[in-house]
């Protein structure tokens, strides 16, 4: 029944925009009890009537909550979503362009903003699920990228569309992009200035799943939960480890994933697991995340 109460709460939390109390430059903070020490947070891009375009400021307080969430240590896992259910975000707020990113300097200066803010979703120690309804263009489909998992309704639809305004994409930028989806599919979507579907977004290999936007919340839901009964070790080690493996000079004994390894192996879910699995039983894992990880 308690299991029950969590995941409505939890539901409840994804159905309703974010209380104006609880945002702060264009960006909400929510956080959801899952039970026993466990807790997910809901990040919202908060400004429904620009698509949640994200001003310089937004940028800059979108870091701001990541770098708090990492130092949580009962948070297992992180959504972001945008306001509005039209868009997740039509990215950076081109009106500020002008003023802002015209000069080789100026842009310097704004770009640093974006990608300490994409830096710091990728390297958050818990997985950080992209809730997508609706657009997610330029910066909003890059900061999509930067997220460990995409969940988008089929309404949804992708595209950095920059070929149009003539700037070019951080190297931060392009490294997400490109994990998420490829360098010839990124080619493909500034070359082409095309916004794809969900269904073209799956095939890049892009989106994890498509839902009908009614069984959106339902969908990210149900992964938030699962997360949350998984082993916290299990998961954040298959976080780092996967990020680790695109550096060819990393081996099996460098020393994050030595930590790993040890904290696996030495530690108490891996009993757990074992003995709930030979009595057909649920596991109940530890609450408290081990240790500090290493930083990839």
């Amino acid at each position: 029944m308690a299991a029950m109460q969590e995941r409505t709460d939890l539901l409840e939390l994804l159905r309703t925009e974010a209380p104006p109390e609880c945002v702060d430059g264009m960006v909400g903070l929510q956080t959801a009890e899952l039970g026993t020490g466990r807790t997910a947070a809901v990040v919202t891009l908060s400004r429904p009537a620009q698509h949640n375009a994200l001003s310089l400021a937004g940028w800059r307080r979108l870091g701001e909550v990541f770098t708090a969430l990492a130092d949580q240590p009962t948070l297992r896992v992180v959504v972001v979503r945008g306001a509005g259910g039209r868009a997740f975000s039509a990215g950076a707020d081109i009106s500020e362009f002008p003023a802002l990113r015209l000069t080789p300097a100026d842009a310097d200066a704004y770009n640093a903003f974006i990608a300490h803010a994409l830096r710091a979703v990728q390297a958050l120690p818990v997985p950080v699920i992209a809730m997508v309804d609706g657009l997610a263009v330029g910066g909003g489909c890059e900061l999509a990228a930067a997220c460990d998992l995409r969940i988008a309704s089929t309404r949804s639809r992708f595209g950095i569309p920059i070929g149009r305004l003539g700037v070019t994409l951080g190297l931060t930028e392009t490294r997400a992009v490109v994990d998420a989806l490829g360098s010839a599919n990124l080619l493909y979507l500034v070359a082409s200035g095309r916004l794809i579907d969900v269904h073209q977004a799956m095939a890049f290999g892009f989106v994890q799943q498509a839902v009908d936007p009614e069984a959106l919340h339902e969908e990210v839901g149900a992964l938030v939960v699962a997360v949350a009964a998984s082993s916290e070790v299990t998961i954040r080690a298959t976080k780092v480890t996967a990020a680790l493996s695109a550096d060819p000079d990393v081996t099996d004994d460098h020393p994050t994933l030595r930590e790993l390894h040890e904290q696996a192996y030495g530690g108490a879910d891996l009993k757990e697991g074992v003995a709930a699995f030979l009595a057909g039983r649920t596991p109940l894992f530890t609450t408290e995340r081990t240790s500090r990880h290493g930083s990839a």
